[in-house]
């Protein structure tokens, strides 16, 4: 299976503490693979190394063969690398259509004039109109971001991403805080993307959701990798377990 994402012997120090240290790991084309560890691991630093928020102090990251590491974080989304975020932030005063067209814009903001332009052309509105279908958010089209539950939030969070059209999704715990329904709702939009072969990377810090969607598991403890397998390997690997004790999830 080709790579599309490769990180090799990456590190990421703040002062004396060594968020990453040394990691290496492969994304595969159109599979989802899990970043799991308890908190404190490294998983959202990872993720913010990878998609430019901060420049690694050693190592490499490539996106399908190319460097990427050191890069601004627009230019990685430029060239396909879409992330959602713990805390969702939407443009909570316009409307959930209008959250994603924005995003869209991502095509159509070429300078400081054109963010005066009205972007609502009839093509990238019924662009925006697909995602939210795409994304069950269809009949929420007209409600401004700040009125719709934490659920509906993080769905909107994914169909922002999905509006670059990206190579790789990178979810950041898109089901921290949310009700069991809500969970499912999420897991549910999770395998429809499967479905149509996207290729994601999920942080996830509860393991039976991580065994659920994912078809590969990467586990991080204190910046380091410490397993790495299928979610039946790692269920049941002694160092995860040992790195979960005291932990309120269930690891079962």
């Amino acid at each position: 299976m080709q790579e599309m994402l490769k990180v090799n012997g990456l590190k990421m120090y703040f002062g004396g503490l060594k968020a990453i240290d040394g990691l290496d790991l492969d994304v595969h084309e159109k599979e989802t693979l899990g970043i799991i560890g308890p908190n404190g691991a490294g998983k959202t630093t990872l993720f913010n190394v990878v998609c430019g928020v901060h420049k690694p102090t050693e190592g490499k990251i490539l996106l399908n063969g190319k460097e990427i590491q050191g890069k601004e974080p627009f230019e990685i989304a430029g060239k396909g690398v879409a992330r959602t975020f713990q805390i969702s932030k939407p443009l909570k005063d316009i409307s959930i259509l209008d959250n994603v067209v924005a995003a869209l814009g991502i095509n159509e903001y070429t300078g400081f004039k054109s963010l005066f332009r009205k972007s609502h052309n009839k093509e990238t509105v019924e662009k925006a109109i697909e995602i939210l279908k795409r994304t069950g958010l269809i009949e929420f089209k007209d409600k401004k971001a700040g009125e719709v539950s934490l659920g509906y939030l993080r769905r909107l969070e994914i169909a922002r991403a999905l509006a670059i059209n990206p190579l790789l999704i990178m979810l950041d715990e898109p089901c921290a805080g949310l009700s069991n329904f809500a969970i499912n709702e999420v897991i549910e939009l999770i395998m429809q993307l499967k479905s149509e072969g996207k290729t994601i990377v999920l942080i996830e810090h509860n393991l039976p959701i991580s065994m659920k969607v994912c078809d590969r598991i990467v586990v991080l403890n204190f910046g380091q990798k410490i397993a790495e397998g299928l979610p039946k390997e790692i269920q049941n690997n002694p160092q995860v377990i040992e790195a979960y004790l005291g932990e309120d999830d269930d690891i079962a």
